[in-house]
């Protein structure tokens, strides 16, 4: 060796591990803030093959560690891209079974098969690291599973910093495929999967009347999340399940100054959609314009008069809209990371930035405004019965729940609640009231 060269060379760093979801995987494009969803494709050839990309307008997050938006993506883009996996090796393979049973069970029949699909990709990230570590000698088969295997995997996510409820959905993406493949005779039996042993207490996150008032007055402000509006106006007003609303459709649902939220031909489910009364404050919006209640306002420009019009396009997924309406609110805290401490982002240069901005999250969710509906009709002494029923559970009776909401008292004092609610409201802005901004209305009935 050459005198003065040293023996010890700069050791690499490892690559950033990419959250991958089968063949797709999640790239994240620093300088445009965007994350896209990656593939490889083969060429004209079929002999090399090429990287594809779908950019699906996501920020936030870390190179190595994408937003939830970001992986919920990945996983509704997985889900649309699968082929059902044949049935003998579905017999053996879990994590092909898995697969089998997000495509011809979750994705048809659960209101959120993307969160059951990012289960599976924990699954399948942990049943790797599983092999890596000599505990599985392969792809694992329903005879590996047992026990000790689940509890590993629940300490390999605590570890990741998740809580105990998220650790049982994602356990429920290994029990419920066993099961379904058990009932339809494709296993001979289901083993025992448990459940996570220690799980926190649920938040009872609401927000108070000053925080409802500032979440409506930031949608309202901006044009592109006027949607944000809409759908507040709604669960505010219903008591409904957030993917009931997504999925509303007025001209078909709406009628008879009811809300039917359960689509015509739609099964119901464990999750039971209700038929609510339309409440005054509430019935005006729902004339604005014709079908999906949840429509994104895109603004276009009228080359030859400059006047602006607007293209309405239905929407299935609020997340992101929604919690940046929070921050613009101010219902929102600074992100922390794994150890507590502060999470800045970098300046951005295109805007004018010369120093770190802190990371904010949203406060909540779309369903705390669920959450926050029913304390309010608590605190306002609306009955019980009449909460839980506007709410979608399950009443007494096949006679009650199918013809309850013909009758002229049905759900009054759960009406007069919503209305004492936005009278509340009112004390503090008036942009819950459609008579403030005269926009054009179409009548529903014409």
């Amino acid at each position: 060796m050459p005198a003065g060269q040293s023996r010890n060379r700069t050791a690499k760093a490892a690559p950033a591990k990419r959250y991958e979801l089968g063949a797709y995987w999640l790239w994240y494009r620093a300088d445009r803030d965007d994350w896209s969803i990656c593939w490889y494709a083969p060429t004209a050839d079929g002999r090399e093959r090429r990287t594809c990309r779908k950019s699906i307008g996501i920020g936030g997050g870390e190179p190595n560690n994408p937003p939830k938006a970001a992986q919920d993506a990945l996983a509704e883009h997985y889900l649309a891209n699968q082929k059902p996996v044949e049935a003998p090796i579905a017999q053996v393979y879990v994590e092909q079974l898995m697969a089998d049973w997000l495509i011809n069970h979750a994705q048809p029949n659960l209101s959120d098969p993307a969160r059951y699909a990012n289960g599976v990709a924990h699954w399948s990230a942990f049943f790797s690291e599983e092999r890596t570590a000599g505990r599985l000698t392969g792809p694992p088969t329903v005879a590996d599973i047992n026990s000790g295997l689940v509890e590993r995997f629940h300490a390999w996510r605590a570890q990741q910093g998740v809580s105990g409820h998220t650790i049982a959905r994602d356990t429920a993406a290994l029990r419920q495929p066993l099961n379904w493949a058990w009932k339809r005779n494709m296993i001979a039996s289901a083993p025992f999967v448990p459940d996570v042993r220690h799980k926190a207490e649920p938040r009872d996150l609401v927000y108070s009347v000053e925080q409802i008032a500032q979440l409506l007055e930031a949608a309202w402000s901006l044009e592109d999340r006027q949607h944000i509006h809409m759908f507040a106006m709604i669960m505010l007003s219903t008591n409904a399940r957030v993917e009931a609303v997504l999925e509303l459709d007025k001209d078909q649902q709406v009628r008879d100054r009811l809300i039917y939220f359960n689509a015509p031909g739609r099964q119901q489910t464990k999750k039971r959609r209700s038929i609510v009364p339309i409440c005054p404050t509430l019935a005006p919006w729902l004339k604005l314009y014709r079908g999906r209640a949840i429509q994104w306002q895109r603004r276009h420009l009228d080359r030859s008069t400059g006047e602006p019009w607007f293209e309405y396009l239905p929407v299935d997924r609020i997340t992101t809209a929604f919690n940046k309406t929070l921050i613009a609110a101010g219902i929102c805290h600074q992100a922390v990371d794994d150890e507590g401490s502060p999470i800045w982002l970098p300046p951005r240069p295109k805007l004018g930035e010369i120093a770190p901005r802190p990371k904010l999250v949203g406060l909540g969710s779309p369903n705390t405004l669920r959450h926050t509906t029913s304390t309010e009709m608590h605190r306002r002494g609306v009955p019980e019965a009449q909460i839980e029923t506007a709410a979608g559970h399950r009443g007494t009776g096949t006679n009650n729940r199918h013809y309850r909401h013909i009758r002229p008292e049905y759900l009054t004092q759960f009406v007069e609640g919503v209305e004492a609610f936005w009278s509340d409201v009112g004390r503090l802005t008036k942009v819950h009231l459609i008579n403030q901004f005269k926009p054009i209305v179409f009548d529903l009935a014409a």
